[in-house]
């Protein structure tokens, strides 16, 4: 009975959860869930060495979709738990409120009002009428693109790994790749052995990329809304998104294979045709992937910083990408046009931008930021004197990025550093606003909705 009593209680609790802080616990829930079984010996290698905050780093980085690790893979967990590394990064970059949703449908049960907030908010969609067709679109789109992935990855992996180990480790990093993870279960090298293998390289970054562009811009793509003229076109949204990870990849490409065209240390001496390649490939991983094909202790700091610059912009809302956002960035873009100008609006093209999404943009970047220098500020005290400053900013961008690339820094840092690199991961998959209102607990007074005389203050 008081069993229960008790259920019955913690039900009431969590159907009364605002629709952030479901999406904040669900993910620290499935994060303690793994961490344990990950942990557990009958998953683990006889030559294991992993603790159980190498369990708990590795998790975290998992359910994020970030790709940091102290322990590889390869060398930590067998079958079985690379079994349960899967079903961490596909839960993680497809979110367990998700397959939730996914379970009420299929049952025909209906979902409330805070139900289908959440998910609305964990994907960034606003039709509430097509959401059970979009969250089963969700999974098919999913299923199809990871398949399809797995089959091309074969033709490389089978030869070099055999039958059993090659399908496996295929399936392994397409579901990692699509889900924007960058985990590999085959070494501790990432993608370096595949550096100028265009079908590894040409295929994970078509896998990144339809992971990062975001859902709603998939299934849009797969629907063709129609306007009232009655012609089929795209959403305002899917338009901008698709052009912006085109300009931005081009960019990226170009960007990097300039600042590293003669380093003989990494792409110096290959052929020119390798040396895009390679740009290409990081300039894909960089926007949250996490995949190496470089070592960059090697790279130049310019180049270094380019990167951390994608790392910040991210994919497009409601993908399995991080970052702030390349939809943010451009209204960032279209902010400050519109201030030096002196014009009376947000402008894109012949759409104005609402002063709501303006402030909701501007908020998330500047929470952005500050988390990214609170990071850095951090892993600066508790790292010992030495390091190079751009490998710790490359760490901290790479976690909060959710991106999971590394300068060697991830297996040099301490329990106070891990920790912090684990907080900023976890920020960074549900989002700083997310988490700030998850976290509120603040009731406005109402002093503070009221307008007073205006401020004499100056700046700029």
């Amino acid at each position: 009975m008081k069993i229960k009593l008790f259920l019955k209680k913690w039900r009431t609790r969590v159907l009364s959860l605002s629709p952030a802080r479901r999406i904040f616990f669900s993910f620290a829930l499935v994060i303690l869930v793994g961490s344990i079984l990950l942990s557990l010996p009958l998953v683990q290698l006889a030559s294991s060495k992993a603790t159980y905050m190498d369990h708990l780093f590795t998790t975290v980085s998992m359910v994020c979709v970030t790709g940091l690790f102290t322990q590889s893979v390869a060398s930590t967990y067998n079958g079985w738990g690379q079994l349960i590394c899967m079903l961490l990064i596909q839960i993680g970059g497809l979110g367990i409120l998700t397959f939730i949703g996914l379970f009420f449908i299929e049952k025909r049960r209906k979902l409330g009002y805070k139900n289908r907030q959440t998910l609305r908010d964990s994907f960034s969609f606003s039709n509430n009428k097509s959401l059970s067709r979009f969250v089963r679109s969700i999974f098919m789109t999913t299923f199809i693109i990871e398949v399809l992935g797995a089959l091309l990855l074969m033709i490389r992996f089978i030869p070099r790994f055999g039958w059993g180990h090659g399908i496996f480790n295929a399936i392994f990093v397409s579901i990692s790749a699509f889900c924007n993870a960058g985990f590999d279960n085959f070494g501790g090298d990432s993608m370096m052995s595949f550096q100028t293998d265009w079908l590894v390289n040409l295929t994970l970054s078509t896998l990144i990329i339809t992971g990062g562009l975001g859902f709603m811009v998939w299934f849009d793509l797969a629907t063709k809304a129609k306007n009232q003229s009655g012609r089929k076109t795209l959403r305002f949204h899917t338009k901008v998104v698709l052009w912006l990870t085109a300009a931005i990849l081009i960019l990226g490409t170009l960007t990097s294979l300039l600042t590293e065209f003669n380093n003989p240390a990494t792409i110096g001496s290959l052929p020119f045709g390798d040396k895009v390649l390679v740009s290409f490939f990081q300039t894909v991983s960089m926007r949250t992937a996490g995949f190496a094909s470089l070592d960059y202790t090697r790279a130049h700091p310019v180049t270094l910083f380019v990167y951390i610059l994608q790392m910040f912009l991210g994919g497009a809302p409601g993908g399995t990408a991080g970052g702030m956002k390349i939809t943010t960035f451009l209204v960032l873009l279209l902010l400050a046009r519109k201030e030096l100008l002196g014009l009376p609006h947000t402008n894109l093209g012949k759409r104005t931008i609402s002063p709501e999404l303006v402030q909701r943009s501007f908020g998330a970047a500047v929470i952005f930021q500050l988390t990214f220098l609170l990071g850095l500020f951090g892993i600066g005290l508790v790292t010992p004197a030495g390091q190079r400053f751009i490998y710790l900013a490359f760490e901290v961008a790479s976690a909060l990025g959710t991106v999971g690339v590394s300068a060697n820094v991830t297996s040099t840092l301490n329990g106070a550093g891990l920790s912090i690199i684990m907080a900023l991961m976890f920020i960074g998959r549900i989002g700083p606003l997310t988490l700030m209102v998850s976290l509120n607990q603040y009731q406005a007074k109402k002093a503070d909705t009221l307008q007073y005389v205006k401020a004499d203050l100056i700046v700029g």
